[in-house]
Order: C-alpha cells, then structure tokens, then sequence
C-alpha cells in the first residue's frame, strides 16, 4: 500500500527535524544509531522519510537528541 502524499510529506519533514536536532547535537548517524539500539541504515531511511518510526522508536530518538518525544513531534509540524 503506498502513502498518500500528505503522509510522505510528514515523514519528511520528521525526518527533517531528526536530522537537524542530531546534527546540532554533533552526532553522525552511526552515533545516533548506536545509541538508540536500531541496525544500519535506519536513521538514514527516518531522515530521508523513507520509514515510519512506531512509538518505542520515536521515544528511544527523543530520549537520544535530548528531547520529549511531543517536543520532536511539534519540531517536525513547525516545519510544515
């Protein structure tokens, strides 16, 4: 089943905010993966809006950027 553009653009603008918050950090995305415990390539396929976090994802990245997850949630529809 594919997204409908509404949601792709969504995850990208969350991705977007992962993205900036990790980087304002200084974390690589290896770093940043690492630390949240999710295998290779995952943090890449968030920023690019490729995956949709379930909930226990988004509170393990909120937890490692240093934020509450509702904080990187309303960074993400600041965006939009």
């Amino acid at each position: 089943m594919s997204q409908s553009s509404q949601e792709a653009e969504e995850l990208a603008r969350l991705g977007q905010a992962i993205r900036e918050l990790r980087e304002q950090r200084g974390l690589s995305q290896s770093e940043l993966e690492a630390t949240v415990g999710v295998g290779k390539r995952r943090i890449q396929a968030l920023e690019d809006g490729r995956l949709d976090p379930d909930y226990v994802l988004l509170v393990r990245l909120a937890k490692a950027l240093g934020v509450r997850p509702g904080a990187l949630l309303l960074r993400a529809e600041a965006l939009g």
